[in-house]
C-alpha cells in the first residue's frame, strides 16, 4: 500500500503520496514534482507469481513513484537486477519463497544511488545522494502481532543496529509494513501526532514508538490531517476490518 505522508528536509524534498493523490496531479504539479523525490511503500504480497513484477512496474509508471520500498517479494537470494526503466534491489530468503524486502527504483534517479545493503528478508537499506544531506532509507517488514516475542525482539534489534550503522549526518527514514497500530495517546507526543487512524496503540505499535523515541524520530504517518479512509493501509478480505499498519519514520 502506498503511504501518504511527507516531510521536507534541507536539499531535495522527500514526498510520499497515495495512489489516488498521484493520479490527480495536474500538469503544473507534475512539472513541480520533478524537483522532488517521490518515495512509496507497498506490501505486494508476492512478486513470485507470473507477470506480477510487470504489473507492479506498470502501476509505478502510472503514479510517478521514483523509489518504492516493497515487502513480501518472495524471491530467492539477494542482489540487484534491471528491467526496462527500473532497477530492483532485493533482500530475500536464501531457500524459501517467503518474506523478502527490496527497492524498485526508477532509472531517472539512478545517479542518486550511493549504496544498497541487504540485511535480512525483513530489512534492507538504500543510501541516496541529496543536495545538502544524503538519505539512508531503511525498508522494514515487521512480524505480525501474533508472532513470538523472540522473533519480534530479533527484528527490532536488527532495525536498531542498522539505524545506528547509518552515517551520522544522513537523514534517516524507516518505511514499510511495520504491522503496528499507532494510537492517539498523549503520552507519546511529540514522537506521534494526533492524526493516527487508531485510538490506542497495540503491542507492535508500542514497540515502534519506543524505537522512534529512542532514536529521536517521529512517526510521520500520524502527523498530517486526512480523512480516515485515506489513512487506511490494510483491510481484511471480508472488507469489514481496516487498519493503519504501514508507517514512515524520519529523524
Amino acid at each position: 500500500m502506498i503511504l501518504d505522508a511527507a516531510k521536507t528536509c534541507s536539499g531535495k524534498n522527500i514526498v510520499t503520496k497515495s495512489k489516488e493523490a498521484m493520479a490527480r496531479l495536474s500538469k503544473i504539479q507534475r512539472m513541480k514534482r520533478f524537483k522532488d523525490l517521490t518515495i512509496g511503500s507497498w506490501n505486494v504480497l508476492s512478486l513470485y507469481r507470473s507477470k506480477s513484477l510487470q504489473m507492479l512496474l506498470d502501476q509505478l509508471e502510472k503514479y510517478y513513484v521514483d523509489i518504492t520500498c516493497v515487502q513480501e517479494m518472495r524471491w530467492i537470494g539477494l542482489g540487484t537486477t534491471e528491467k526496462k526503466n527500473w532497477i530492483i534491489s532485493y533482500s530475500c530468503d536464501n531457500k524459501e519463497h517467503k518474506l523478502g524486502t527490496g527497492f524498485v527504483i526508477d532509472k531517472k534517479v539512478k545517479h542518486l544511488i550511493m549504496n544498497f545493503q541487504p540485511k535480512s528478508p525483513r530489512i534492507c537499506w538504500l543510501k541516496i545522494r541529496g543536495k545538502f544531506f544524503n538519505y539512508s532509507i531503511i525498508n522494514a517488514h515487521a512480524p505480525t502481532e501474533d508472532k513470538s516475542d523472540t522473533e519480534k525482539d530479533a527484528f527490532y534489534d536488527g532495525l536498531r543496529n542498522l539505524y545506528d550503522a547509518c552515517p551520522k549526518h544522513d537523514v534517516k527514514l524507516i518505511i514499510g509494513d511495520l504491522n503496528a497500530q499507532i494510537g492517539k495517546e498523549a503520552i507519546y507526543y511529540p514522537t506521534t501526532g494526533k492524526e493516527a487512524y487508531h485510538q490506542e496503540s497495540n503491542e507492535n505499535g508500542n514497540s515502534l514508538i519506543h524505537l522512534a523515541a529512542s532514536r529521536n524520530m517521529v512517526i510521520g504517518t500520524t502527523l498530517f490531517p486526512h480523512k480516515d479512509i485515506n489513512k487506511i493501509t490494510w483491510r481484511s478480505p471480508d472488507v469489514h476490518h481496516f487498519s493503519q499498519i504501514d508507517h514512515l519514520l524520519i529523524d
